[in-house]
């Protein structure tokens, strides 16, 4: 007799996506969150709806819902990521020597090369090592995170926390991203007084209160009396916020190598001439993480780059 059951196609990674999506109810905001293109994600969810045969969010140009199926099967998947992971934890804790999977959890907005060098120097020295990198939402203190959704995690700021052991991999000088046109484009460096009135283009303050009250509050310090913002994005957001720099939408704090790695000669970035703003980045992992596969990420992590 021939059997009736229905076979579903969908994966774990498609699982991931929709659970981004529908967490962030927004592709774009998604795909940043996945480190992925935004027309991937797109194809996704229009996969799995066509192999479930269910619309899992209505879309309009100015919105994204879940559908009654969508908020079904967000419960659901979370519940099988959370085992999957779960397993694959068990299964990385039986290994030992040079294997293993490590898992690396990173905040939005790090600096636009740190992931990607990373990634190439963990493929080129340490192989057999399977490194995993998950997009972490702001919020959750790293204590938090680690030995749950990651063994390491890279976040803006300095980490002081029982248990947790930290190392700062790099700091940067924040500045000001402007339109090439924008008649302080002509100053070698912009104090924050010249800020007065100019409209800007920031996270909002929800998003992230810490570092937006310490950007803000230095660039008040030193002058910035009027503050006017035209545009709150998704912290994960630069490019985003650089498109509408590029259209003269107005100035944007942001670090060089944002600039840098957006590539439009549409934009300059400037140093602040009168305010010492430094982004500062740093690994995190807990005090008892011995793990060897760790170890060896964590040790090529903090060992200073050779050309």
């Amino acid at each position: 007799m021939r059997s009736s059951a229905y076979h579903c196609g969908v994966d774990v990674r498609q699982l991931r996506c929709f659970v981004a999506v529908a967490e962030e109810l927004h592709f774009g905001r998604a795909a940043a969150r996945l480190h992925v293109a935004g027309p991937a994600v797109s194809q996704t969810i229009r996969s799995m709806e066509n192999e479930l045969g269910l619309r899992l969010f209505n879309r309009t140009n100015r919105r994204v819902e879940l559908t009654d199926a969508g908020g079904l099967l967000l419960t659901e998947a979370r519940a099988v990521l959370d085992r999957f992971d779960g397993a694959m934890a068990a299964m990385a804790r039986l290994r030992s020597g040079d294997s293993g999977t490590v898992r690396i959890g990173v905040v939005p907005a790090l600096p636009p090369q740190l992931v990607p060098t990373l990634l190439a120097r963990c493929a080129a020295e340490l192989a057999g090592i399977d490194v995993v990198v998950t997009a972490l939402r702001s919020g959750p203190a790293p204590e938090e995170i680690l030995g749950h959704e990651a063994d390491i995690v890279l976040v803006r700021g300095e980490i002081t926390a029982p248990a947790i052991k930290s190392a700062v991999l790099a700091r940067e000088p924040v500045g000001v991203a402007l339109p090439a046109d924008h008649p302080l484009a002509a100053q070698p460096a912009i104090s924050a007084s010249d800020l007065n009135g100019q409209p800007l283009i920031s996270f909002a303050r929800a998003s992230d209160p810490v570092e937006y009250d310490r950007l803000f509050g230095a660039l008040a310090s030193a002058g910035l009396t009027e503050l006017r913002l035209v545009n709150e994005s998704h912290p994960g957001a630069v490019d985003a916020s650089l498109r509408l720099i590029a259209r003269g939408t107005g100035l944007s704090p942001k670090l060089r190598s944002e600039v840098d790695a957006f590539g439009s000669a549409a934009i300059v970035w400037r140093p602040l001439a009168d305010t010492a703003l430094d982004v500062t980045i740093s690994a995190a992992w807990r005090a008892d993480a011995h793990a060897p596969p760790v170890a060896r990420v964590l040790a090529l992590l903090t060992a200073p780059e050779t050309d």
